[in-house]
């Protein structure tokens, strides 16, 4: 289902408020990557961007939850959901990266099953960032 403007424009804003990225993204480029989201009626509460990387691995991006949403399983949902799509699109190994100082994310990405298995400073926020992945399918 492709997601309205408005939608997207969701997304935008919660990108923007929400987490420590090095560029605004537009309404188009959304519009254009592969976003599982959670709604409250139609608004959008929380997504992650599912990004195919290589044919045996993808990439879960920016989960991200809106502040009034949080606690009520939406990040777990999300995760669960791109999981399943990856494992579906024949991807054996899902990765993400996370800020080193967000001890939440964190958190919730080892309960599912991933390791951190790298680190490295981005100069652009100022930011040590672990890299976690998850084997999908051994």
């Amino acid at each position: 289902m492709m997601m309205t403007d408005k939608q997207a424009d969701r997304v935008c804003a919660l990108l923007k408020e929400r987490n420590q990225l090095t560029r605004e993204y537009s309404r188009v480029e959304i519009q254009a990557a592969n976003y599982l989201c959670r709604f409250v009626g139609h608004e959008v509460v929380a997504f992650v961007e599912l990004k195919k990387v290589q044919w045996y691995q993808s990439e879960v991006c920016h989960l991200t939850v809106a502040a009034e949403h949080e606690r009520q399983g939406h990040a777990k949902a999300l995760i669960h959901g791109a999981e399943k799509a990856a494992i579906q699109h024949g991807s054996r190994l899902l990765q993400c990266t996370i800020r080193e100082d967000n001890a939440a994310s964190r958190t919730l990405f080892e309960y599912f099953g991933f390791r951190v298995v790298g680190q490295f400073y981005n100069r652009l926020t100022d930011n040590n960032v672990d890299v976690l992945q998850k084997v999908l399918v051994p």
